[in-house]
């Protein structure tokens, strides 16, 4: 083959290993319907269209779902399918020996290889824009709520929603008298750590419709801002106060100490370790075990004493103490729910076993770019923590763009030039304490 024919061959080679550049600037809609959806189906129950359910629920998010993966339906190696498959079958065979098993696990971890291959299937630069439609978003219907709380709940009743979805109970006391959901409120006992005299009392949701929701959005945020630096540095230090805005409304103490720990692990090299990757969410596990084993109360079962982030980091502890083998190889139910601990809620549900080798492939699988370097670090990070204290990582609303955001950055389309810079091997080069302002070969 002559030169010439082989050159004419190389643009279509790396076109027919990637979908067209107009196709995936498209398809980060399923990203932002993964997070407005709720909020869309919330306006219909409130005007009485239909009474939303979480059957009605649960066919949006799983229809999502499969739209995703009919569009990384080609991506999908013959290695990941047998690894399903095993899963699938461990799953199944648990099953019948624990009975209590939430095979939810494994919808749960579908939407992050989905959303994630989704990502890789985009560009950087569509991740960016990805962030800046949800910011806007969360922006316009976050101090709507703030500053016309009444009327934002006459349009989106939803304690009644979440009352129809069988989250809260419909003999659960509403202390705060207003349409939003029960975490909203602080309530009169209870402060708000960021600003009381400005807010009062009240914890803005925006469009997840609970504020959990919005704090993960802001811990999302500082990943991307960490690990990206596309645009101007005015931009990029917009995108960062916008972030940390979103911690503020929510009153998300999580998603502020968070933040703080992804500037620190940021700021040193040791996000470039898969050791640290890996050990992380492993070393805050066991550090639970050894609160909880100086909190031991023999013949009592582990449950929140107090509602507070220290309350519920003892209670998580507690009751990963409490746990026999059988608890932590998935083939006996846990004897106190883990819905409050993400912990116990994974591991009860997999499987040490197959939780550690998930963290595994998740550590090992190669980074292309300094930008998933960083982004792999921040995730870890981020789950290390929030597992602690529940296991909202897994909701759509939110892990749909986390996962697509990874995807972007080890993204297989041909950047563009100002994203060819972005994917320069950073990590060849000798450490700078100077890592989170830009620099010249970041800049766009």
């Amino acid at each position: 083959m002559s030169a010439t024919a082989h050159a004419h061959l190389l643009p279509h080679r790396s076109v027919a290993g990637a979908p067209a550049m107009s196709r995936v600037d498209g398809v980060s809609w399923l990203v932002v319907a993964g997070a407005i959806f709720n909020l869309v189906l919330c306006f219909i129950n409130t005007r009485h269209v239909i009474t939303v359910r979480s059957s009605e629920i649960v066919l949006c998010e799983l229809v999502i779902i499969f739209l995703a993966f009919i569009e990384v339906r080609n991506t999908i190696s013959p290695a990941v399918v047998r690894i399903t498959g095993v899963m699938i079958c461990f799953e199944i065979g648990a099953k019948l020996i624990n009975p209590r098993l939430d095979m939810k696990i494994l919808h749960d971890l579908a939407i992050a290889y989905v959303f994630y291959q989704l990502g890789t299937r985009s560009t950087l630069r569509s991740g960016e824009r990805t962030m800046w439609v949800m910011m806007a978003m969360i922006m316009f219907v976050g101090f709507f709520e703030l500053l016309f709380t009444n009327l934002f709940g006459t349009i989106f009743d939803v304690w009644t929603y979440y009352v129809n979805k069988g989250v809260i109970s419909s003999s659960t006391v509403n202390y705060s008298n207003t349409n939003l959901f029960i975490s909203g409120n602080r309530g009169a006992a209870a402060s708000r750590t960021f600003f009381q005299s400005i807010f009062g009392s009240h914890r803005v949701s925006s469009l997840f419709l609970e504020p959990d929701s919005l704090g993960n959005f802001s811990a999302i945020g500082f990943a991307w801002c960490l690990s990206t630096n596309l645009g101007s540095r005015l931009r990029h230090a917009f995108l960062f106060f916008l972030s940390a805005l979103c911690f503020v409304l929510a009153d998300s103490r999580f998603a502020s100490g968070c933040a703080l720990g992804m500037i620190l692990l940021r700021m040193t090299p040791l996000y470039r370790s898969r050791f640290v990757v890996f050990a992380m969410p492993v070393t805050v596990m066991m550090g639970l075990m050894l609160q909880g084993a100086n909190h031991e109360m023999p013949g009592i079962l582990p449950s929140i004493i107090g509602d507070n982030f220290s309350g519920r980091l003892l209670f998580s502890g507690r009751l990963l103490d409490y746990w026999n083998l059988s608890q932590w190889f998935a083939m006996a139910p846990s004897q106190v729910y883990t819905a409050d601990t993400g912990y116990a809620y994974i591991i009860n549900n997999l499987g040490l076993p197959l939780t550690l080798f998930l963290l595994a492939l998740f550590t090992l699988h190669p980074a292309r770019t300094e930008a998933a370097v960083s982004m792999k670090a921040m995730i870890s990070l981020y789950f290390s923590t929030s597992l602690c204290i529940g296991a909202s990582v897994f909701t759509i609303k939110t892990a749909a763009l986390l996962w697509f955001l990874y995807g972007t950055t080890n993204s297989v389309v041909a950047p563009s030039e100002p994203e060819a810079r972005e994917k320069t091997p950073e990590r060849l080069k000798s450490f700078r304490f100077n890592r989170l302002m830009p620099t010249a070969e970041h800049i766009a």
